[in-house]
């Protein structure tokens, strides 16, 4: 066919098209060539480069954190695993705090691809880990590093960069949740391999040492032995349980390996105080969030608990088993304590609801209903160390009880509060080796300050200073009254009310500024507890309150009566008659109202009673409130008449030894 001029070819047309096509496919074939052999290069020399960036970041924390760590040798293995060797850490011209001859680790590389980073095996070789403190030095606090300075804004407009706390949007509780505990699974290996391992603390010539030979997680299950040093004494371990990181499912327990108790190495030398367990079991199973809650639910339990420390009880305290089998709800803005959980002590199971929502404001509840149960579980479960008083008491009949705690810390006023310990034909049939109604009948009393007996005393006629309750102003017995238990003559020893505003006082001051103590539980207190300054008299003496109001072992006069003839009023002045002579040089029959207020005023801190007077030894303002508050209750309940309340001037002179005291503090 004749090409007709003048009319270009098809093919001519697509020529240009066609070459710039060309090339730019060679370019591209010449980048990805270009790419793969760097990806080549950076394959072979992965070990080299990988132990360059390593050497790098080491420089860089050792200057950071004036320190010594050292790594022989790093190699990769494939293409997600390592190896490394010779590993030693110290701070500078210090002891040698870590030194592992070999680790080797490998991820999951499926789980990388995706951004997980997944441990899927991981071993360790002669590990030691030697921690030592003399005096103030140490070999570990260096890791501390140095802290971050943070400037301080230099007028007020900085702060208006700081948004207020009600616009931070708060994290989702659950989401969190589901995310920790996935970080925290995904970083322990699935197959765990320790050969040789030591770990030590030496403090000041007192060593502890921990040894295990061999440690292997395989198929999810572990089971090894422990040496456990401390100074000349050696014991062995078990420790036996289950890792299941796929289902995010722990189980551990832990016992002697002959038998007996444990004890816990260090508390007696940094605390003075002895712990010992026969078996220590803690299980936790995590389901991922779903409809905006995670579940975690599991349990931890210890059996043939032996705690020994001073200010715990007198003697060692055992507890034949202390367990809770937990069901923990997290939700979006909230953690909550399911009421399926169960908190076992000793005998006696509890199941508790509580409920934490931080936000927008603080809000804490807390709910426990116990339905009926025997008496006797109850005193039964009482570790006796710590209940002294109630040793051998035995009872019939059975017991409900019920708790109910709300607050929100933003409205401490509208915190509720409220409790009751029921009977159902409950009697005592013994009170042991107590004797809870010898407040009946004279009896000696002696006061304690720190342990230590200062004062013995009769309360009775035998003694000059006591008096019976109607030979004690009736303005000293109604201003106590009001000032320390106005429902007194009401209440069974335990007044909901009171622990309720001390609660909201508490939570407003941001400190223990109150007290919720009835009179009949400071008459306990001072009678049957006065030496026993352990943690646990506050049960112990609501229980003994309980027992004397519920089973009418005494009047509420001769209680009262006591307390007034008992209790401190000044430094080593007991009872209201040696008050009114040791301030006002008269009988407790004479004080009158404004004498009365003020020892009333002073019960709290009787010994500081001098910082309510100022230099002209008159009382400080400061008193006037308390007087107005405490007259005007009276005038209210009928206690006093307006002519007592309209002739009340709020200050009293001093006219007994005090005055003498008073003249030396100033």
């Amino acid at each position: 066919m004749k090409r007709v001029p003048g009319i270009t070819e098809p093919s001519d047309l697509h020529t240009p098209r066609r070459q710039s096509i060309d090339r730019w496919r060679r370019g591209w074939l010449y980048a990805l060539g270009f790419l793969l052999l760097i990806l080549l290069l950076a394959f072979v020399f992965r070990s080299p480069l990988a132990g360059y960036y390593l050497q790098k970041k080491i420089r860089k924390f050792n200057k950071t954190h004036h320190a010594e760590l050292v790594v022989d040798k790093l190699h990769l293995r494939g293409i997600a695993s390592v190896e490394i060797c010779g590993i030693t850490l110290k701070p500078e011209g210090g002891d040698t705090l870590l030194k592992l001859d070999t680790v080797y680790a490998s991820l999951d590389i499926l789980k990388l691809l995706t951004g997980r980073l997944v441990t899927e095996e991981l071993d360790l070789r002669n590990l030691r880990i030697t921690m030592e403190r003399r005096d103030t030095a140490t070999n570990y606090m260096f890791l501390l590093g140095e802290q971050s300075k943070v400037s301080k804004p230099d007028s007020a407009d900085s702060l208006k960069t700081i948004p207020p706390a009600t616009s931070i949007q708060p994290a989702d509780f659950s989401l969190t949740a589901d995310r920790m505990g996935r970080f925290l699974f995904d970083r322990i290996p699935h197959s765990l391999r320790i050969s040789g391992f030591d770990l030590s603390n030496h403090a000041d010539g007192h060593r502890v040492h921990f040894h295990l030979d061999q440690f292997n997680i395989r198929d999810h299950f572990f089971h090894t032995t422990v040496l456990a040093e401390e100074d000349s004494t050696r014991t062995a371990w078990v420790v036996t349980g289950k890792l299941d990181n796929p289902n995010r499912d722990l189980a551990f327990r832990l016992y002697a390996a002959k038998g007996g108790p444990i004890s816990i190495p260090y508390i007696d030398f940094r605390w003075q105080a002895r712990v010992k367990f026969d078996t220590l079991s803690f299980s936790l199973a995590e389901q991922p969030a779903e409809n905006g809650r995670t579940t975690i639910r599991g349990y931890a339990a210890i059996r043939g608990l032996t705690v020994d420390h001073e200010k715990i009880a007198a003697q060692p305290v055992t507890f034949d088993k202390l367990a809770i089998n937990y069901n923990l709800l997290i939700g979006e803005d909230y953690a909550e304590l399911d009421s399926s959980t169960t908190i076992t002590f000793n005998r006696i199971d509890l199941h508790p609801y509580v409920k934490y929502r931080p936000y927008p404001t603080k809000q804490i509840t807390l709910h426990i209903s116990k339905p009926e149960f025997p008496a006797r579980d109850l005193f039964a479960s009482l570790p006796p160390a710590l209940f002294t008083t109630l040793q051998g008491i035995t009872v019939n009949g059975n017991l409900s009880w019920f708790l109910d705690f709300e607050v929100d810390l933003s409205q401490p006023d509208s915190l509720k509060f409220a409790t009751d310990l029921v009977r159902h034909q409950f009697t005592v049939t013994s009170y042991g080796s107590s004797n809870l109604t010898r407040i009946n009948d004279p009896f000696e009393y002696t006061a304690y300050e720190q342990g230590v007996p200062v004062s013995t005393f009769m309360v009775g006629p035998e003694n000059p200073d006591f008096r019976p309750i109607d030979r004690i102003s009736p303005y000293l017995r109604s201003a106590v009254l009001t000032s320390e238990d106005g429902s007194f003559y009401l209440h069974r020893g335990f007044l909901a009310d009171a622990f309720r505003e001390s609660i909201i006082t508490n939570i407003k001051e941001r400190r223990f500024a109150r007290g919720g103590s009835t009179i009949s539980m400071q008459l306990v207190k001072n009678v049957f507890l006065n030496r026993n300054k352990t943690i646990a008299r506050k049960l112990e003496e609501a229980l003994i309150v309980w027992l004397i109001e519920n089973q009418g072992l005494s009047t509420k006069d001769r209680m009262f009566e006591v307390y007034l003839n008992i209790i401190e009023w000044g430094p080593r002045v007991y009872g209201a008659n040696a008050a009114a002579h040791f301030y006002f040089n008269k009988d407790a029959a004479r004080l009158t109202l404004a004498e009365s207020i003020f020892l009333a005023s002073i019960i709290p801190r009787p010994k500081w009673f001098m910082y309510t007077f100022d230099k002209e030894r008159h009382l400080t303002e400061s008193n006037a409130g308390f007087y107005r508050l405490v007259s005007e209750k009276m005038l209210n309940k009928g206690w006093i008449t307006p002519q007592d309340a309209a002739r009340l001037i709020p200050d009293v002179e001093l006219k007994g030894p005090a005055k003498e005291l008073l003249k030396k503090s100033q």
